[in-house]
């Protein structure tokens, strides 16, 4: 029984540490995002540049247990090239994307639909996931959070 509790603490100080190192190379190549609310657009509004992470934070609030929840998110093509969203990679089946694999022209935009549902989930969720975009080395990164009630 002991055993079993230091492998756990161990896993766990593992985890933490692998977590840590992953923030530290995000952050080396991170570029904000422009993730603003909109009065013309009634949604979350990501300006990607093309250089570097282009994260946003997305706060679904409070969301009720054994619902589904989608949150809009408007991707503006700022970068010199046009963009396209290739694929997607999260951590939980409990989220997913919804969006077009067309090129978005510079300047133009394309709304993508994040969908969430709470069957299984409890207290503050957290997730994060990662758009490929035909830029290599500049993919767009949600970071999600939402408090089941």
């Amino acid at each position: 029984m002991k055993r079993k509790w230091v492998l756990i603490i161990l896993a766990i100080i593992a985890a933490v540490g692998l977590t840590l190192n992953l923030i530290a190379l995000i952050e080396d190549k991170t570029t904000k995002c422009e993730s603003v609310q909109s009065t013309e657009y009634n949604g979350l509004v990501a300006e990607y540049s093309g250089e570097g992470v282009c994260e946003v934070i997305v706060d679904m609030g409070y969301v009720f247990r054994s619902s589904t929840v989608v949150e809009t998110i408007r991707i503006v093509n700022n970068s010199a090239t046009p963009l396209v969203l290739l694929d997607y990679s999260t951590q939980c089946r409990c989220m997913w994307l919804s969006f077009e694999r067309e090129p978005i022209a510079v300047g133009a935009y394309r709304d993508i639909e994040l969908t969430f549902d709470s069957r299984g989930e409890w207290g503050t969720v957290g997730n994060y996931m990662e758009i490929t975009t035909s830029k290599d080395d500049a993919p767009v990164v949600l970071w999600i959070g939402a408090e089941i009630e």
